[in-house]
């Protein structure tokens, strides 16, 4: 995201009318901003984005003032239009940044306890009570989407803030820039986000235990997976493409049809195969082999009806992290398995495996050969890639042809990171980043750009919807309890679910952290554009400015977005010069 919110003077719409009627002040941020309660009021008081077509760009608008003055204040969007008349942008979307409380830090954090905000609350959801002494903010995030084949150019639009009885008593002008140029409509950046149709149903009071989600609980899963793809990201399975778990046979009609609507429709970049241990079928290892190798090539074939079978692969939560030489040696004889189908049924069914390559003691053995899609913990990549005598075994699996992704998960600091870093306490920059709620943003943001220095294609994730027992995810962050007694807050919570309950209709909420992954995805897009027209090496120089690994990069979002812009100007005119234009 390339955000240029801040030019002030010369921009003749730059300034934010504001009627007498109102106490509250009216102030705008980057989205990269964490906006606590009790932050001053800054001083920005224009507007203006970047974005290629296809892409989302975001901004903040912030009221401050007492619960009363902010109390019935609502924010009212409108398209930007074209500075030649010709053309407008669709409406921007607006929400109302929801606050969560820090009771306790995530290990290692440099940030304070106390209320973060994270929830963004959609205009059709009434936002929840918020209280605060004195002058506090209330921020909401706005975010504006760029359709494909919109013109080049100068768009600009207001958003108008209402009193409750509808006056209008300010308006917030915002300047979008149209680049010419479009990010693809299926994500390059391969994903496997980890949601599961009973977890939602456990957390919007359905039965988790039943054999199948009944027609209301379904259309849920669906909004779930169609939100995560609405940023860029992909839910590792959807129940609709799953068998009859009784007999392992296939719906084709009905799975065909769901695989169509996720696949070509989300644009998705990636598609799970539904199987475990144990079902559909009771023993696909053994006596089942043959009948359970037969679904798994029926189901890739499926996908290769309408030409996506190589958006296909399996990821099995019962192989997830293996870490002894019994979970080593179950892990090959499922890629043995896999192997076998791909060798007698002529389909391809990749195997993902959250695991480095380099296994941590060698009397495991190795997964080579039966691991296609390796998935290094980011720490992992650090220790392979970038520390002193790193062995660079994910290089080597890329040049066999396999591919490489990498996952976050609590903190998970290699030792010897941390001893030539002399043993920090708190870490502020320049280390494998932490997904944690309570971490400076550029944890998330930085990954997109990251991740071509090593040649990693993807990016997993555990659990979108993970609360403890007894943590009401509204009101506490500290949703993941380690036996430690440490607690790390956000961790597998993404997003979070309105339910009936409490606010009168069931609907997934996307949180700040999701929308930070999203750009961090739109980052990785503009990378890979640069790559295909033939200016990589600049590009890499670019990163460069604030970012050499995953143990060596700045806390610098202006440095970030800087080193965009740049970029965005080289893919410019290097598709000019493909194109054979001036």
């Amino acid at each position: 995201m390339n955000l240029r919110h801040f030019l002030i003077a010369g921009i003749s719409t730059g300034i934010i009318w504001v009627s007498s009627a109102s106490a509250a002040e009216v102030w705008t941020a980057s989205p990269m901003r964490r906006i606590m309660r009790d932050d001053a009021p800054g001083n920005d008081s224009s507007v203006e984005i970047s974005a290629a077509r296809g892409e989302w760009e975001a901004f903040q608008i912030i009221l401050t003032g007492t619960v009363e003055e902010i109390t019935g204040l609502t924010l009212h969007p409108h398209g930007a239009i074209a500075s030649t008349g010709n053309g407008r942008l669709p409406e921007p979307v607006v929400f109302r940044e929801h606050y969560v409380t820090v009771s306790q830090s995530t290990p290692m954090s440099c940030l304070k306890t106390g209320e973060y905000p994270d929830a963004l609350l959609p205009l059709n959801l009434q936002p929840l009570a918020a209280k605060w002494s004195g002058s506090g903010n209330q921020p909401f995030w706005i975010d504006v989407f760029v359709p494909y084949a919109t013109p080049a150019g100068r768009y600009e639009g207001r958003i108008e803030v209402r009193s409750a009885s509808g006056d209008i008593i300010k308006h917030v002008p915002y300047t979008v820039n149209v680049r010419d140029f479009d990010l693809p409509a299926v994500p390059r950046l391969r994903t496997s986000f980890g949601l599961t149709w009973r977890r939602i149903a456990e957390v919007h009071g359905f039965d988790r235990d039943a054999p199948e989600p009944t027609p209301e609980h379904a259309r849920l899963i669906e909004a779930y997976a169609g939100l995560l793809a609405e940023h860029r990201l992909s839910v590792d399975q959807i129940e609709s493409t799953y068998p009859d778990g009784r007999t392992g046979r296939l719906d084709e009609e009905a799975v065909e049809r769901a695989m169509r609507n996720h696949v070509l429709h989300r644009h998705v970049s990636s598609l799970g195969l539904p199987i475990w241990p144990d079902w559909p079928f009771g023993d696909p290892l053994g006596a089942d082999r043959a009948e359970a190798q037969r679904y798994v090539a029926d189901w890739v074939n499926l996908m290769a009806r309408f030409h996506a079978e190589d958006r296909a692969y399996v990821i099995m939560g019962a192989l997830d992290e293996p870490n002894d030489a019994d979970a080593y040696a179950e892990v090959r004889r499922w890629g043995e398995f896999f192997n076998e189908v791909e060798t007698k049924h002529n389909v391809r069914i990749p195997l993902l495996i959250t695991e480095q390559p380099t296994p941590e003691r060698g009397s495991w053995g190795r997964l080579d050969g039966a691991v296609d899609i390796w998935v290094a913990h980011f720490g992992s990549v650090w220790e392979d890639m970038e520390a002193p005598d790193a062995p660079r075994d994910i290089e080597k699996r890329l040049e066999a042809g396999e591919e490489v992704w990498a996952y976050a998960a609590l903190t998970q600091i290699p030792d010897e990171w941390e001893n030539l870093h002399g043993k920090p306490r708190v870490m502020r920059e320049g280390h494998p980043p932490v997904w944690a709620l309570d971490y400076p943003p550029m944890n998330h943001r930085i990954l997109g750009w990251l991740l071509p220095l090593h040649g990693i294609t993807g990016l997993a994730y555990w659990d979108m919807l993970y609360c403890a027992e007894g943590v009401d995810v509204w009101k506490n962050a500290g949703v993941f309890h380690h036996p430690s007694g440490a607690v790390y807050n956000g961790d597998g919570s993404y997003l979070y679910p309105a339910t009936r309950a409490r606010f009168g209709l069931d609907q997934p909420v996307a949180s700040i952290r999701l929308k930070w992954i999203r750009e961090t995805a739109e980052d990785y897009e503009y990378l890979m554009l640069a790559k295909d027209l033939g200016v990589e090496d600049e590009a890499r120089q670019l990163t460069h400015t604030f970012a050499r690994g995953f143990g060596d990069w700045e806390n610098d979002i202006a440095a970030l977005e800087a080193a965009r812009d740049r970029l965005a100007t080289l893919i410019t005119d290097a598709q000019k010069q493909k194109e054979g234009g001036p």
